[in-house]
């Protein structure tokens, strides 16, 4: 048994809507894999209509997220085995939430490769990602660091006569600036703060 909030038909249909949820959890009890799916931004009767239902299942247990559907491709990594009944967390869901509905679709490539830039220890922390979203720099394409040596030479930033350029080793330099700056590499691109 399982209700679909904001989403409508069988589960094949439930998948194929995926594709535009911006953020559904799967929410369970106990040590059971059977749950529930709750999309947010939620109503506060979508959510008590969702906790009615995990209470059938379980009284007791915590509620925890043993899934995450998101258009931030990640960002399940920082959500998993999250504690909803812990005072606040229902209410910081439904932010990221919001704040993950109204970014572009550029800024959600950036706040994938800052989530795993930056230390991630709970959802205070996802939502700073998000709210600083502008303070990041991206390089579309860059995804190793052979790419991002090149770029990096190409561009200019590193200056090296024309006539050595064949010889340098692209992924030593790329690997040399990772190593001094950081960022995360994703399949978009390279995100640095």
């Amino acid at each position: 048994y399982e209700i679909s909030l904001g989403l409508v038909g069988s589960e094949m249909c439930i998948r194929d809507s995926w594709r535009n949820v911006m953020l559904t959890l799967h929410l369970t009890r106990g040590n059971y894999y059977e749950g529930v799916y709750l999309r947010l931004p939620a109503t506060p009767g979508e959510v008590g209509e969702v906790f009615s239902w995990l209470d059938e299942v379980d009284t007791e247990a915590p509620t925890k997220i043993i899934d995450v559907v998101s258009n931030i491709p990640n960002l399940h990594r920082y959500m998993y085995r999250v504690d909803i009944d812990s005072e606040g967390v229902l209410g910081k869901l439904q932010k990221i939430a919001a704040m993950t509905n109204e970014i572009s679709g550029h800024q959600r490539d950036i706040v994938t490769g800052a989530l795993d830039a930056e230390s991630i220890n709970g959802l205070d922390d996802i939502i700073s990602v998000i709210e600083r979203v502008d303070e990041y720099a991206f390089i579309p394409g860059i995804t190793c660091d052979k790419e991002l040596g090149g770029y990096l030479v190409e561009s200019g930033y590193m200056d090296f006569p024309e006539r050595v350029k064949p010889y340098l080793d692209y992924q030593g330099i790329g690997a040399e600036y990772y190593a001094d700056h950081g960022g995360a590499y994703t399949n978009k691109g390279y995100v640095l703060h």
